[in-house]
C-alpha cells in the first residue's frame, strides 16, 4: 500500500502519475530509508514539514545513485496527487525555496501548458541561490530563475524526463498565452527614466 498512487488519482500524460518516473529509479527510492521512514505517511500538509528541511534539489547521485530527498517527495507528491491550488500554494509561498523549487518540478510534470508558463515566468525575477547536487554528489550553487529554466528547456531535470513542451509563441498564436511581458521590463523602464533625469540634468548645468 504505501507505494501506489491513490486510488482518487487522475491519470498524468495517460498514465499511472507515478510512472512518469522511470520504474529503476522509482524501484530506488521504495528501497530507501528516507522514503520508509519519513514519506510512508505523508500528507498534503506534513510533506511541507519534510520540504522545509531540504537542503539541495538533486536527483540521484553517488556511485549506487542513491535518491536524493528531493526526488523522493517529488514521487511522493506524483503519489498523493494534490490538488492544483494546494501546489500554487507551495510555489507562491516566499519563505521555504526548496519547497518552491518542488512545487515548480510537479507542476511541470502535471499541469497544462499555459498554467507553467503563467506560474514560472514571474519566478525569473528569483534569484536565490540554490544548492545542487549532481549525480557523482559533487554540490555546485544554481539559482532559483535557473532552475526553473531547467524545468522549461531541458529534456530531463533531476533524472526525471520532462514532457515535451510546445513553444510558447504556438500557445499565443492559438490563444492560450497573452504576448511574454518580461519580469525585468519596470526595472528597465525605471533605469530609463533615471537616464533620461541625469541627462536632463547634466544638460540644465551645462
Amino acid at each position: 500500500m504505501a507505494n501506489r498512487t491513490d486510488p482518487d488519482a487522475d491519470t498524468v500524460h495517460g498514465a499511472n502519475p507515478q510512472f512518469l518516473v522511470d520504474r529503476i529509479i522509482r524501484v530506488k527510492i521504495y528501497n530507501d530509508a528516507y522514503w520508509k521512514e519519513y514519506c510512508f505517511g505523508l500528507t498534503t500538509e506534513s510533506l511541507i514539514d519534510e520540504a522545509a528541511k531540504l537542503d539541495y534539489v538533486a536527483g540521484t547521485y553517488g556511485g549506487r545513485r542513491r535518491p536524493a530527498r528531493f526526488l523522493c517527495l517529488f514521487l511522493k507528491l506524483l503519489q498523493i496527487q494534490p490538488e492544483e491550488e494546494v501546489v500554487m500554494e507551495y510555489i507562491k509561498q516566499p519563505e521555504l525555496k526548496y519547497l518552491r523549487a518542488l512545487g515548480c518540478a510537479y507542476l511541470r510534470i502535471t499541469a497544462r501548458y499555459p498554467t507553467i508558463f503563467q506560474t514560472f515566468e514571474p519566478l525569473f525575477a528569483d534569484y536565490r541561490k540554490l544548492r545542487y547536487r549532481d549525480m557523482y554528489g559533487k554540490i555546485s550553487i544554481i539559482h532559483m530563475d535557473e532552475f526553473v529554466d531547467w524545468l522549461l528547456r531541458e529534456e530531463t531535470v533531476c533524472d526525471v524526463t520532462m514532457p515535451q513542451m510546445p513553444k510558447r509563441e504556438i500557445l499565443e498564436q492559438t490563444g492560450m498565452l497573452q504576448p511574454y511581458q518580461s519580469v525585468l521590463e519596470d526595472d528597465l523602464e525605471d533605469l530609463e527614466d533615471l537616464e533620461r533625469s541625469l541627462q536632463e540634468l547634466q544638460s540644465s548645468k551645462e
